[in-house]
């Protein structure tokens, strides 16, 4: 079982779960980070991933829509469709080159602009807060930094599905052992990494621990965990979004820092670290609307083909809880429940 190939009894399961099989587990092992010639020769396939995922493709194209209105440009609405497969193509290929990074290869896939951003940052001795989106190549920064010496944790979603939501959503939520040996190696070779992962469920004191320690704290602003959500505007849009992030920056005066990347064609992928956003005098819903309206929103709708995967993702399980990432395809009104994010208005009381 050289390839960690699954059980035969798995062999049930459908057609695209055994090529997301064959592409997450056997080709890892092919693909050498030390010769990017290689992978790029495979950065044409997103033509071919493209024309099989008609489904993807139709949420896609639905959620741009609704980003951009309907007077969207058909001509234009295709090209950003196609873009968007082909940096979805790309940052499934670096992710397969993860596990086998070292602090000179990993400068083959990744140029890091801001790094002196980060340092300020950190000079304050009191941590940082490094929030990223789902768009582009969001693991390479995690293997750059760790690489490169600095302490990193990556808070992030590992593992399957809780059992409760797989048995009620079969067919968006798959738990089969094909997924599960994907799981099992994809996170195998994140582990190979020096940075650190914890895991959905890790008490919120490690991660303040960590700040204290002056270390960098690695969350995505538009991630699905959480207790707490509140509705605020983004992409022409209302979205329910964590107040974790911010809470945890005000609560420990760690600074936060965006990280966002963005995949140019025929060219590395590139992070862009910006400035810190400071808690000093600020409580919590003033850094929130900060980071997205001033940071977050400007840079996806500028880049919005790096967001298509995670947009078709979260429309795929839009219905699955009361927190949907955008609100306007809801199936029911769960969402109502959660505040809105009020912008502070200087000089007066903030209920926190």
């Amino acid at each position: 079982m050289a390839l960690g190939l699954p059980s035969l009894g798995t062999l049930r399961a459908r057609p695209r779960d055994l090529a997301r099989w064959l592409f997450w587990v056997p080709s890892r092992r092919i693909l050498d980070p030390s010769r990017p010639d290689t992978v790029r020769k495979l950065w044409p396939g997103w033509i071919a991933w493209y024309a099989v995922s008609s489904a993807q493709r139709a949420r896609m194209a639905d959620e741009y829509v609704r980003v951009f209105g309907p007077a969207l440009d058909r001509f234009w609405l295709g090209r950003l469709l196609a873009d968007a497969a082909r940096v979805a193509w790309r940052v499934h290929l670096e992710e397969l080159l993860v596990g086998r990074l070292d602090p000179q290869n990993v400068d083959l896939h990744l140029d890091l602009w801001g790094r002196e951003h980060l340092d300020a940052a950190l000079a304050r001795g009191r941590g940082v807060v490094l929030l990223s989106a789902h768009a582009g190549s969001f693991l390479l920064p995690v293997a750059w930094l760790s690489l490169k010496g600095y302490a990193c944790t990556q808070y992030a979603a590992r593992g399957l599905p809780p059992e409760h939501l797989a048995r009620a959503y079969p067919g968006v939520l798959p738990t089969h052992r094909w997924q599960a040996r994907i799981h099992e190696v994809r996170e195998a070779s994140e582990d190979r990494l020096p940075a650190s992962f914890l895991p959905a469920g890790a008490p919120v004191r490690e991660m303040v621990r960590r700040l204290a320690r002056n270390e960098i704290v690695g969350l995505a602003f538009d991630g699905r965990l959480g207790t707490r959500w509140v509705r605020t505007r983004l992409m022409n849009r209302e979205a329910l979004l964590s107040p974790g992030p911010y809470r945890l920056a005000w609560k420990t005066g760690a600074a936060l820092v965006p990280v966002f990347c963005s995949t140019p064609p025929g060219d590395r992928s590139v992070a862009e670290v910006g400035s810190p956003i400071l808690p000093d005098d600020r409580d919590w819903r003033t850094l929130m609307h900060t980071f997205v309206s001033e940071r977050a929103d400007p840079f996806l709708l500028r880049h919005p083909a790096e967001y298509g995967t995670w947009l078709a993702h979260c429309r795929l399980r839009n219905g699955i809880d009361d927190h949907p990432f955008f609100v306007d395809p809801a199936p029911d009104d769960r969402w109502r429940a959660h505040p809105a994010l009020v912008p502070p208005t200087p000089g007066e009381p903030q209920v926190v």
